[in-house]
């Protein structure tokens, strides 16, 4: 790119000529990780990248920068610039610590840009799976025997893969370096080799045993406590029943999801459950006790003459666990009024007592159009 080409460097950051060096190397961070090759393969980007690499090599240097800011692009020939290892080990080192110390761990960096790191004591993969109990089982809780899959290192290989120890050569795409360096006109990046993963071996001949999946699998019998008012789907942890590590790690977990079965007549809002009750015009009038089944049991309230349609009556206490706490929630019971069959002499007597007894009700509403 000609002097007459290039863009204005604070321009390419995105800075201002006032730009602290925080500014500046927080934006070439940024710019980095959007265009760096291992991580943009679209049409310019590694141009980009290029770009913003020259432009901070300048702007991070107090004396590059002083004669930038006096003379321009015309203080620098091409051949100044050396994308070497070095500059981009400085500059990506300084990001790595920035990320470490910025509480994002100490793997973001090079998940970003694909650099291989450390598998020692790398963590087994977490596993999921989905068990389905009855409806009362979630308001009481339960301990349910599970038929799990328990993966350990396999025995005959230790993890390894191969079927032997001569089985594990040195890769031959990186030469046991597990890295591979890729250039790119005049700077190269150093990146995990695809081959053997970052391991520096592969295998010629995998286990007989496992093959080459490195662990076995044996189904246990495990005990799994379901508490008592969880919720649909929420998520059980059983620990060390995940993936085993490879690395002298612990293994993962099993997550399960807890499906709750809907039931015929209860209904589950939050903690509290609904129930819809069928009552006779005749227990209302008479104000009668009527029992309502809840899950702990039977228990009676009285009905008033004044009960309507869909009235709503709440039992305290009646509804599901709160887990982390010793309340439960309500039991909402909805009433649902009906005119009960009458034989002929009842329905006779009926007519009788309702014509004395004229409700003008519905004759104020009809008034009112």
């Amino acid at each position: 790119m000609s002097d007459k080409q290039k863009r204005d460097y604070y321009e390419v950051l995105g800075v201002s000529k006032n730009a602290t060096e925080k500014e500046i190397k927080s934006a070439y961070r940024k710019l980095a990780m959007q265009y760096h090759p291992d991580r943009n393969k679209e049409q310019g980007a590694e141009e980009k990248f290029k770009e913003a690499t020259e432009a901070y090599e300048v702007l991070s240097d107090a004396e590059k920068r002083a004669k930038y800011d006096k003379y321009g692009h015309g203080a620098f020939d091409q051949s100044s610039f050396q994308y070497s290892d070095d500059l981009f080990g400085d500059i990506f080192k300084s990001f790595r610590d920035s990320f470490t110390s910025g509480g994002f761990g100490s793997g973001t960096f090079e998940d970003l840009f694909g650099f291989g790191r450390s598998s020692r004591n790398t963590r087994g993969e977490d596993l999921e799976s989905t068990v389905t109990i009855e409806f009362l089982d979630a308001i009481f809780g339960k301990e349910v025997k599970l038929k799990l899959n328990k993966s350990t290192i396999c025995s005959n290989c230790n993890g390894s893969g191969a079927n032997s120890p001569s089985d594990v050569i040195v890769c031959s795409k990186c030469n046991g370096h597990g890295q591979v360096t890729k250039k790119m006109g005049f700077f190269s990046t150093v990146t995990t080799c695809p081959q053997c993963g970052g391991t520096g071996k592969t295998i010629k001949n995998v286990c007989h045993v496992c093959h080459g999946s490195t662990y076995e699998t044996k189904q246990v019998i495990e005990t799994v406590k379901i508490p008592a008012g969880v919720q649909n789907m929420q998520r059980i942890v059983v620990k060390g029943y995940g993936m085993p590590s490879n690395h002298g790690g612990k293994p993962g977990d099993l997550y399960i999801s807890i499906n709750i079965k809907p039931h015929e007549y209860y209904e589950r809002i939050n903690d509290d459950i609904v129930l819809t009750v069928p009552v006779s015009i005749k227990s209302i009038l008479l104000e009668e006790e009527i029992e309502i089944p809840t899950p702990y049991g039977r228990t009676k309230i009285k009905l008033k003459k004044d009960t309507k349609l869909d009235a709503v009556i709440k039992l305290s206490n009646y509804g599901f666990s709160i887990l982390n706490s010793k309340k439960r929630g309500d039991l909402v019971v909805v009433l649902k009024p009906y005119i009960p069959s009458l034989d002929k002499e009842a329905s006779e007597e009926l007519k009788i007592i309702f014509a004395k007894n004229e409700d003008n009700q519905y004759k104020k509403w009809l008034d009112k159009f």
